[in-house]
């Protein structure tokens, strides 16, 4: 039987020895057999209320500009993949994502001349203008930096919840680690009538948001900024769709490939898809921030695994062995061969084709012929 409800988890009785066992084996559950949970009284470790409704103001005044004003942070003008994505002109799983959105990082220089190409992952954001929309960098720089702190904890936390020691996945990082964040924007099914997509040859006949996909990152953290319910789904190990409730003061966590690659697949990168909103419902504001680790960490899986953790990740396994639905060519990570840039920078070349092509054409020719074939 797999799992039919997303976990709850109670950040703060990982600090009171009377629950700390019984958080640990939660964390545990839910890193092993779900891939999601959603997380509760985290406050004083991340972002407070007054911090959540302050992104969610400014991300309904960035999308709310003229286009002229988001289309001067476009994307296409980043070779860094960040910035200003416009509706219907990223593709995951081969299908247009019917959503806009702003992507958003730690504030990091561009990478060096003669570094790897993937190390250009990493670079400056671009900022909308600050006269038209003045309270923007700021509230999200403050945001990317309660997130990282928040992230930095709860990872620990993971390492600790396998039997490995805490501290046991600093290895992957570097000193100044960039953290990704998005603004995104899903207009409900009304809004779309009549748009066609700008990424690929579709309509949005179906009522995808995002296609079936797994998040490449460490760990993922989703704040539902908006009231919808019935929109963000994750696959369990029986093909069921279960449905993330959204539910204030909670935040969705759920595992990357990344996290998966690192722990010899212990933590299981569930597939998870995200609905359009339902006519009359309005946009759908929703704000992911995704914890990343070191580019050039090639240093295969966590060390000491213990036997008890690989047997439930086996015993899981034998369950599942038909589960999944087609999501499309994804580049996996394999940190043991080469480094995790080398699997994140082609996944970011494949989703975002026209700033691919502006910028690394050679290289988007060689991932179109790889997952086409």
């Amino acid at each position: 039987m797999s799992f039919q409800e997303i976990p709850i988890i109670d950040l703060q009785e990982a600090f009171d020895p009377a629950t700390r066992s019984k958080f640990l084996e939660e964390v545990r559950d839910a890193i092993i057999n779900v891939g999601f949970l959603l997380l509760k009284n985290y406050e004083s470790l991340g972002p407070t209320e007054e911090d959540l409704q302050s992104i969610k103001q400014q991300a309904i005044e960035f999308f709310a500009l003229p286009a002229k004003e988001k289309l001067q942070c476009e994307m296409l003008n980043s070779p860094h993949f960040l910035g200003y994505t416009r509706l219907a002109n990223e593709i995951t799983a081969s299908h247009t994502d019917w959503r806009e959105q702003i992507d958003l990082a730690t504030e990091l220089p561009a990478p060096k001349e003669g570094e790897p190409l993937y190390k250009n992952i990493e670079g400056p954001n671009l900022w909308p203008n600050p006269e038209v929309i003045p309270k923007f960098r700021p509230t999200i720089e403050r945001f990317i930096e309660k997130m990282t702190a928040l992230s930095n904890v709860f990872k620990d936390l993971v390492a600790e919840s396998i039997g490995v020691d805490p501290k046991a996945l600093n290895r992957y990082f570097k000193e100044n680690q960039q953290c990704k964040m998005k603004l995104i924007a899903y207009p409900d099914v009304s809004e779309l009538d009549g748009t066609k997509s700008a990424a690929l040859d579709d309509t949005p006949e179906t009522n995808q948001g995002v296609e079936p996909h797994r998040d490449s990152d460490l760990i993922t953290y989703i704040y539902q900024a908006t009231e919808h319910q019935n929109s963000l789904q994750v696959q369990n190990f029986q093909g069921h769709w279960i449905t993330v409730p959204n539910i204030p003061g909670h935040l969705v966590v759920n595992n990357g490939q990344t996290l998966q690659a690192i722990t010899g697949g212990v933590a299981k990168a569930t597939i998870h898809r995200v609905l359009v909103p339902e006519k009359g419902t309005g946009t759908r504001i929703s704000i992911p921030f995704f914890q990343t680790i070191d580019l050039d960490s090639s240093k295969g899986v966590v060390d000491n695994l213990p036997q008890e953790v690989i047997d439930l990740k086996n015993e899981r396994d034998k369950k599942i062995k038909d589960w999944g639905v087609d999501t499309g060519f994804q580049f996996e990570p394999d940190v043991s061969k080469e480094p995790i840039g080398h699997a994140v920078f082609r996944n970011r070349i494949k989703s975002h084709q026209d700033v691919a092509k502006k910028w690394y054409p050679d290289v988007l020719k060689s991932v179109l012929q790889e997952y086409t074939h």
